[in-house]
């Protein structure tokens, strides 16, 4: 199996992404060149019901044009090429008029409301498979409208709509996607063709089958949250009441995948999901005493159970009657509620002090029905004496029993003090629990005593048990004005966190963190601010423990959440103001880590033979990142400002691993024989200047220019450096540094024609592009047909290079 880790998840492609965010958003929301005249008798508002009114809108029309416009617009929905129209932004206010001794006012907000022609995301993307483009796409995919009412000081509603879209990769999927379940593209039937009295006609683990005919299609994944939601306000006295309902729905496609025994594959897996939250608030304000209390309810629901998954390879006939034939089911997120107690007091009754307690109690429970989660049909229907809940005939369903009944109890306290006792000196002590403990119905799976996933492995079972977890923290934190004529102020504090987990492989870890900083007005024109940090995290890994509740008495691993490890970060910021038309900071902040893995030790029984680890652990080693950069503003002239700033970042990660090192040769695995070692640094260049220039009274011209540099280190791990490879987990593909190059042009002009009319002109360019790319549309192949070599598919991704520019032409009206 191919696991790919991606550091900074393409840190230039994601910032890359933004600029034309601003064509959806702001850039359109451009201040009037000239500030307004008060209304004279011929301009005066428009009255509702002796009730004036005033506010703006803003209309405009443009398009997007270039290649894949669907990537530069992936978090803004201005993801397709084509015309658009937009209601860019409206709001109207009316308010009782000031001389009436009325408070009632009303506003009517939207913003971002833009209606697109087209639904081609990018170049040869244009079939169905897109994530339903006709209907989630077209219409105001990152828009929002709101309204309130009210009385001032008394009463108010608000009632609003949102939407968020956001356009995912194109994968090479082995299928679309329908509903609930998956179906193949062009009739390819399921299993490679596998029926129930004969094995399909793709049967080797090399698919170029597959291509050839035409089951790998390209698809177009993303998802689309329609978001309704009101809340209410009534205050009586020195009570406040509140209520809040939200409802989202999120729908589309998101990138998934599976590794069977016959092989596996990317697939688009459906999203299909609602949760509505509901929040009922009272709060107490009298002098020295606030008090609130909240209850809340969440509700998740998934409306799909399951995805039916084909294997893309078959080796034998069905099994007569079996429902899932030569087919997966894969557990989609489960259905859940969830419900929270919150209870929040503070005080000042003690002289300059202020006390504070906040609480919550909550109960979360997810009983959703387990999939059939057994995907061959040839495991017989009592294996290990496990119930089968769809029927002997139908194969088992993996599990023994429906549903895991699981239920947590929740619960947070805080307690903190801030006092002043002094002059110059501040103080706060603060003490915290953060408490879970989890019930369920422990309950079998099939499983493997070597951890192997061929058909004949699958013949034992395993108990699933729960994590329960107490964690506390605890500090003091000491401010100390040295100096009060420059306000410099040095703060020393420290914090200990201590946290107990059941059946986790770090059981128990305790972590001391001592902060010092310093703050001062330097000079009347510099103003700095240091502070340095340091941790240390203690905790016994424990190698066997978990992993023997699961079954896989074999497997050895190391590295996991809390494991010990030592961290070290400086910050420092400087701000300069030598004139009124000129400032200028400076920021810098590093931040290094080092992890630390002890000799193994056992837990819950086990035997000490045959450790791979010895001391040596697994996973990451050693992370640091460094992060600097100035930031300069310049005014010339009044009607001109000047913007200038730079920014570099980063990245190191040093990862260790023991890949698929024997049980039995921990000689070839101790030290660094036979481990996987991949050292990997990204680094990342942003410069950019704007411009605001005002013209006259009439014209204003504004320009932004933004140029990303970097290179980002990717790594494909799926197994040991070997010195001949027998088997596809002991093959390491690494891909070059990636060289990406981001540069992205706004230009806007905006001409206030009349007193309550404004014209705006807008173009931008953004453009982004890599050097090269180790993915591609197609799959990797295994070694022939023998069974430890499976073929895996790639999601085949194409690299992120685009060019778009975007256009709009608009009018914003005020009245």
């Amino acid at each position: 199996m191919i696991t790919r880790k991606a550091l900074r998840a393409i840190a230039l492609a994601t910032t890359c992404l933004a600029p034309l965010a601003a064509y959806a958003a702001d850039d359109f929301d451009v201040a009037p060149a000239a500030e307004p005249a008060a209304a004279t008798a011929s301009q005066a508002p428009l009255t509702i019901g002796g009730m004036p009114f005033t506010g703006e809108i803003q209309i405009g029309v443009g398009g997007v044009m270039g290649s894949h416009p669907d990537q530069a617009g992936r978090y803004n929905g201005l993801n397709t090429g084509g015309v658009d129209v937009s209601l860019g932004e409206f709001n109207v206010n009316g308010r009782s008029p000031w001389d009436s001794g009325g408070m009632r006012y009303y506003t009517l907000t939207g913003s971002n409301l833009i209606f697109q022609t087209s639904d081609r995301y990018g170049v040869g993307i244009t079939n169905s498979n897109s994530f339903g483009a006709h209907t989630n796409n077209a219409l105001a995919n990152d828009g929002e409208i709101g309204f309130r009412a009210g009385d001032q000081g008394t009463w108010g509603f608000g009632a609003y709509y949102d939407a968020i879209t956001y356009t995912g990769n194109v994968i090479d999927s082995i299928y679309t996607v329908s509903g609930g379940l998956a179906f193949l593209n062009h009739g390819l039937t399921l299993y490679g063709g596998a029926t129930k009295g004969a094995a399909g006609p793709i049967t080797t683990y090399t698919i170029p089958q597959l291509a050839a005919t035409g089951g790998i299609q390209a698809f177009q994944t993303g998802t689309r949250r329609d978001i309704l939601g009101a809340d209410f306000k009534y205050m009586w006295n020195e009570w406040t009441f509140t209520g809040a309902l939200r409802h989202e729905h999120k729908e589309g496609s998101m990138e998934e995948a599976f590794d069977g025994p016959y092989g596996g594959t990317a697939f688009a897996m459906p999203i299909d999901f609602d949760t509505d939250r509901y929040d009922a608030t009272a709060a107490y304000n009298i002098p020295h005493f606030q008090g609130m209390v909240q209850y809340t309810f969440s509700h998740f629901t998934d409306n799909n159970l399951f995805v039916n998954l084909p294997y893309p390879t078959s080796t034998a006939a069905g099994a007569s009657g079996t429902i899932y034939q030569r087919a997966g089911a894969y557990s989609t997120p489960p259905s859940n509620d969830a419900h929270y107690l919150t209870i929040q007091l503070a005080t000042d009754v003690i002289p300059k002090t202020r006390l504070n307690v906040n609480a919550r109690f909550g109960l979360e429970v997810q009983n959703d029905s387990f999939a059939p989660n057994t995907s061959d049909p040839t495991i017989p229907s009592n294996a290990a004496g496990l119930s089968s809940l769809y029927g002997s005939a139908n194969g088992p369903v993996g599990t023994s029993t429906g549903s895991p009944a699981m239920m947590a109890e929740v619960y947070q306290i805080k307690l903190s003090a801030a006092s002043h006792p002094f002059a110059n000196i501040d103080t706060r002590v603060y003490y915290g629990v953060d408490g879970r403990g989890v019930s369920l119905n422990q309950y079998k799976v099939f499983t493997s005593g070597t951890g192997g996933s061929s058909d004949s492995s699958l013949t034992g079972s395993a108990i699933v048990v729960p994590q329960d977890w107490l964690k506390q923290n605890a500090g003091a934190e000491v401010g100390f004005r040295i100096v009060p004529e420059t306000d410099t102020k040095l703060t020393v504090g420290y914090r200990l966190d201590d946290i107990e987990r059941s059946n986790a492989q770090v059981g128990h870890s305790s972590t001391s963190t001592g902060t010092i900083s310093l703050l001062s007005q330097i000079t009347e024109q510099v103003d700095g601010k240091i502070s340095l940090s340091y941790a240390d995290r203690s905790g016994a890994i424990t190698y066997l423990g978990p992993w023997q509740y699961l079954g896989q008495t074999a497997a050895y691993s190391g590295a996991y959440y809390q494991a010990p490890m030592t961290s070290e970060a400086i910050t420092a910021r400087v701000d300069y103001t030598p004139m009124n038309s000129l400032s200028g900071s400076m920021f810098v902040q590093f931040k290094n880590e080092n992890y630390n893995y002890a000799s193994p030790t056992l837990a819950n029984s086990g035997t000490a033979t045959g450790f791979p680890l010895d001391g040596t652990g697994q996973g990451i080693k050693r992370d640091y990142a460094l992060t600097f950069g100035p930031d300069v503003n310049y005014r010339p002239t009044n009607s001109l400002d000047i913007h200038l700033f730079y920014n570099y970042e980063m990245l190191f990660y040093n990862n260790l691993g023991n890949g698929a090192c024997s049980t039995s040769n921990t000689t070839t695995c101790l030290g660094s024989v036979g481990y996987f070692q991949n050292k990997q640094t990204s680094t990342t260049n942003t410069v950019g200047i704007s411009g605001d220039w005002h013209v006259n009274e009439k014209l204003r011209l504004r320009a932004d220019y933004t140029l990303s540099y970097g290179s980002v280190m990717f790594a494909e791990f799926n197994g040991v450096f070997v010195a001949t490879p027998t088997a596809s987990y002991q093959n390491v593909s690494n891909y070059p540094d990636i060289n990406s190059l981001m540069n992205s042009v706004k230009l806007t002009a905006t001409y206030a024609l009349r007193q309550d009319i404004d014209l705006i002109l807008q173009g931008i360019y953004t453009g982004f592009h890599n050097n090269d790319w180790n993915d591609s549309a197609n799959a990797i192949q295994g070694n022939g047909a023998a069974a430890n070599t499976p073929s895996i598919l790639t999601p085949g991704y194409a690299s992120p290079n685009y060019s778009v520019v975007a256009l709009m032409a608009g009018v914003k009206l005020r009245f």
